[in-house]
C-alpha cells in the first residue's frame, strides 16, 4: 500500500509540476507583454506629441514663407517708390531749369529785398527738407523690411530644418513601434500556445487524480474486504471449533459420487478466492459471478449443483435464518437473483457485483431464506 501510495505520489508530482512550469511560462509571457506594450503606450504618446509638432512647425513654415514674399514685394514697392521720388526730384530740377534757374541757389539770388531772400530761403529749406525726409523714409522703410526678411529667411531654414529632424524622429519612432508590436504578436502567440498547455495538462491532471482516487478506494476497498475476510475466516473457525465441541459440526453429502466434506473445509477452501474479481459469467479462479461460485466450490467436493441462482434455490433442504449453520447457501430475492455461502455469525462469503471482489459480508435486509444440501 506504501508502495502504491509512493507511485501515485510521484504521479501528483508530475502532473502538478506540469501545470506550475505552463502557468510560470504564461505569467512570465504575461510579465514581458506587459512591459512591451507600456513601451509601446510610450511610443505612441511620442508619436502624437511629434507629430503635433510637425502640425505646428507646417503651419509656421507656411506663415514664415508668406511672410518672406509680402516681404519680397513690400521691398520691392519701397524701392519703387524711391525710385519715383528720385524721378519726381530730376523732374523738379528740369522744371526749375527750363524756367532759367539752375540751382536753389539761383532761386535766393533772384530774390528781390531781403524779405523775398528770407521767404524763398525758407521755401528751399522746405522742399529740401521734404525731399530728403521722402527718401529717407523710403531708405529706412526698405532697411527695416530687409532685416525682416533676412530674419524670416533664417527662420525659415530653422524650421525647414526642424521639419526634417522631426520626420526623422517619427520615421524612428514608428519602426520602434513596428518592432515592439510584432514582439507583442509574439507573446500574445505564446501565450495563448501555453494556455492551451495548461488546459491540456489541467485535464490530464484531473484524470490522474480521478484514477489515482479511485485506486486508492479500489485498494482500500481489497483490504478491507481481506481483513473482513480474516476476521470473519476466525470467526468460522472459532464457530466450528464450538460446532465441533457440542457435536453439531455440519457435513456436506455429495450428489453423484466422491465423499462429503466438513463445512470447515467448504468455507476454508471457499476463503482461499477471497479478493478475486466478480466476473458475470464467470465460473473459474479467473472471475466468479455469485452462482458461479458457489457452484466450483461445491463441485470440488463431489457435490453438483444447478449453474444460476434460480435453480440453486430449490435443492437441498429449506432453512431459516434461525437456523443457519455454516456451509449452507443463501439466497435473496423470489425467484432468487444472488447466492452466497453462510460462514457463521450472521456472515456469508460471496461474489457480490461488478466492481466487487469476492469478499465476506453480512446477511442484507433482502435475505430470503438458506437451502442445506446434505
Amino acid at each position: 500500500m506504501m508502495a502504491f501510495a509512493l507511485t501515485m505520489s510521484i504521479g501528483y508530482t508530475s502532473v502538478y509540476a506540469d501545470t506550475a512550469s505552463d502557468k510560470a511560462k504564461i505569467k512570465q509571457v504575461q510579465t514581458q507583454r506587459s512591459s512591451l506594450e507600456t513601451k509601446v503606450e510610450m511610443m505612441d504618446s511620442q508619436i502624437e506629441k511629434i507629430m503635433s509638432k510637425i502640425d505646428s512647425n507646417e503651419k509656421n513654415i507656411n506663415n514664415t514663407q508668406n511672410n518672406i514674399k509680402q516681404s519680397k514685394i513690400n521691398i520691392a514697392k519701397a524701392e519703387d517708390d524711391i525710385k519715383a521720388e528720385q524721378v519726381l526730384f530730376d523732374k523738379r530740377m528740369r522744371v526749375m531749369y527750363m524756367n532759367g534757374t539752375s540751382s536753389y541757389v539761383d532761386i535766393l539770388l533772384d530774390s528781390k529785398g531781403i524779405d523775398n531772400f528770407i521767404s524763398r530761403l525758407e521755401d528751399v529749406k522746405t522742399i529740401i527738407n521734404f525731399d530728403q525726409k521722402i527718401i529717407d523714409d523710403l531708405q529706412t522703410k526698405k532697411e527695416a523690411i530687409n532685416l525682416k526678411k533676412v530674419a524670416l529667411d533664417k527662420e525659415n531654414t530653422k524650421l525647414l530644418s526642424l521639419r526634417v529632424d522631426n520626420k526623422n524622429t517619427l520615421s524612428g519612432l514608428t519602426k520602434q513601434k513596428a518592432a515592439q508590436d510584432v514582439l507583442v504578436a509574439q507573446l500574445n502567440t505564446q501565450e495563448a500556445k501555453y494556455t492551451a498547455q495548461l488546459a491540456a495538462d489541467q485535464a490530464a491532471a484531473a484524470k490522474q487524480v480521478a484514477l489515482a482516487r479511485q485506486a486508492v478506494t479500489d485498494a482500500k476497498n481489497a483490504t478491507e474486504a481481506r481483513q473482513a475476510a480474516a476476521e470473519n475466516q476466525a470467526a468460522a473457525a472459532n464457530q466450528y471449533a464450538l460446532n465441533q465441541s457440542s457435536g453439531k459440526t455440519p457435513s456436506i453429502s455429495p450428489s453423484r459420487g466422491g465423499s462429503g466434506a466438513s463445512a470447515n473445509a467448504l468455507i476454508s477452501y471457499a476463503s482461499q478466492f477471497l479478493g478475486i474479481p466478480y466476473v458475470w459469467g464467470g465460473t473459474s479462479p479467473s472471475g466468479f459471478d455469485c452462482s458461479g461460485f458457489t457452484q466450483y466450490v461445491f463441485a470440488h467436493f463431489g457435490v453438483d449443483i444447478p449453474r444460476v441462482s434460480e435453480d440453486q434455490q430449490n435443492v437441498g433442504t429449506l432453512v431459516s435464518r434461525e437456523n443457519l449453520q455454516p456451509g449452507d447457501l443463501v439466497f435473496f430475492g423470489s425467484p432468487a437473483h444472488h447466492v452466497g455461502i453462510y460462514v457463521g455469525n450472521g456472515n456469508m462469503i460471496n461474489a457480490p457485483h461488478t466492481g466487487a471482489v469476492l469478499r465476506i459480508q453480512s446477511l442484507n435486509g433482502d435475505f430470503t431464506y438458506g437451502r442445506r444440501v446434505r
